[in-house]
């Protein structure tokens, strides 16, 4: 069922079943990308109508929970066990087809080329960096957070009997009281305490791993906790203040960092591994004059073509 087979105003009431297959047709039209204005209106008019919303939102979170390992194994009636199984199928279809469609029917929250700062639900303040993404998950036993993409700083409210923690790569950053930001990488995870105190594991049935206001640590996914180098309170996630630090960088990862802030697409041709690593101080929320001045400082060429593409190379000498 495609949403523009759907009526988009009627009263009269309607089945169960016939709610759930028209909020599964809006969510593969949201998840596609196309998402047209005057569908969009067709779509924010269907959820005002009695019942609709409550679908669409049960309907997202079964399409959300099918990406997470069940927390306990409850008898669950066969009905639920059919709608569950439809709603894996779905899901596991769209990530076939298209990763991005799925990141966008998980995420509550995500950013584009620009750091992004939201209020939680609970008074919490977190700041996601340019092509983050994270998707909220509070109920009565946690305040707690799927880091999905990129990285985020949070600034925990107090006075919640609940912890707060941030779920990545399956493992848990847990607040005791403090700022921190965590990152999630195709090489693992990285927890950095700007202040206050958190504790870290990289699975649930490992120990913690403790840090203070300065302190760092990362793992790889099943991987172990470990220690990095220390880091001044000040300099963690600077990047929510327009900052980018790049300290002894491979020159491939500089250019990837200062790609997150570029509204078009950034390519490397060619081999950049064998480049001396760089250190500099880039402003985010100028990422041309960012990218020129990385370029310049390693030699690096950049072609810019219409669309916002810019291609990154080293020149070869002749």
């Amino acid at each position: 069922m495609s949403p523009h087979d759907l009526p988009p105003r009627h009263t009269e009431t309607v089945s169960p079943d016939l709610l759930a297959g028209q909020a599964q047709a809006w969510i593969a039209w949201l998840a596609s990308g196309a998402v047209e204005p005057e569908r969009m209106q067709a779509f924010e008019a269907w959820l005002k109508l009695p019942g609709r919303r409550r679908a669409f939102e049960y309907e997202r979170q079964l399409w959300q929970a099918v990406a997470q390992p069940p927390q306990r194994t409850n008898r669950i009636r066969p009905r639920r066990v059919r709608r569950l199984a439809v709603a894996a199928a779905a899901a596991l279809a769209l990530l076939w087809v298209s990763p991005e469609a799925w990141l966008r029917l998980r995420a509550d929250h995500r950013s584009g080329s620009e750091v992004m700062t939201l209020a939680l639900p609970d008074g919490s303040r977190a700041v996601l960096d340019a092509d983050s993404a994270i998707a909220v998950e509070y109920n009565d036993r946690q305040r707690g957070i799927q880091l999905l993409r990129g990285r985020a700083w949070f600034e925990v409210a107090p006075g919640h009997a609940q912890p707060f923690r941030v779920l990545a790569q399956g493992g848990v950053v847990e607040d005791i009281a403090t700022a921190f930001a965590v990152a999630a990488t195709a090489q693992g995870v990285e927890a950095e305490v700007s202040q206050g105190q958190v504790r870290v594991a990289a699975t649930s049935g490992s120990g913690w791993t403790y840090l203070l206001a300065g302190q760092r640590a990362g793992f790889a996914a099943g991987g172990q906790v470990t220690r990095r180098a220390d880091l001044a309170p000040d300099r963690i996630a600077s990047w929510r203040d327009g900052e980018l630090l790049l300290d002894v960088v491979a020159v491939p990862d500089a250019v990837a960092q200062i790609a997150r802030y570029r509204a078009g697409p950034t390519f490397m041709r060619g081999d950049l591994s064998t480049l001396p690593q760089v250190n500099a101080a880039l402003r985010v929320d100028q990422p041309e004059q960012a990218l020129d001045a990385l370029a310049m400082a390693a030699g690096l060429r950049v072609t810019r073509l219409p669309l916002g593409v810019a291609i990154v190379s080293h020149p070869t000498p002749r």
